[in-house]
């Protein structure tokens, strides 16, 4: 008995230190960086989340053609980013149809 004592004793305090110092983002981080989302929404669409702005993009009416043989998605996104790293977007994750960006501030 005086073992199990011990042992929930024991958990408590691991328990305990890990919550109070667990956080879920480095605030010595959060401020040195801005993020983006861009999205992939259809045959040649894009939506672009930026910090300051909200911007839905047609790649054809850019002047870009898509590949015939390209996968659309793909290519969009992919051309997305390079627009991205252009203006000092670098990626951070993506799945299949949006990538988060980051930059310093």
């Amino acid at each position: 008995m005086k073992k199990i004592l011990i042992v929930a004793a024991l958990l408590a305090v691991v328990l305990t230190f890990t919550v109070l110092r667990g956080t879920a983002q480095d605030k010595a981080a959060a401020g040195k960086y801005e993020y983006a989302i861009v999205k992939w929404d259809g045959p040649d669409r894009l939506f672009y989340n930026l910090p300051d702005k909200f911007e839905m993009v047609h790649i054809a009416k850019m002047g870009v053609k898509i590949p015939g043989d390209a996968q659309e998605e793909e290519w969009c996104l992919a051309f997305a980013s390079n627009k991205m790293a252009a203006e000092g977007w670098e990626p951070v994750n993506l799945d299949s149809r949006r990538i988060v960006f980051r930059r310093a501030r």
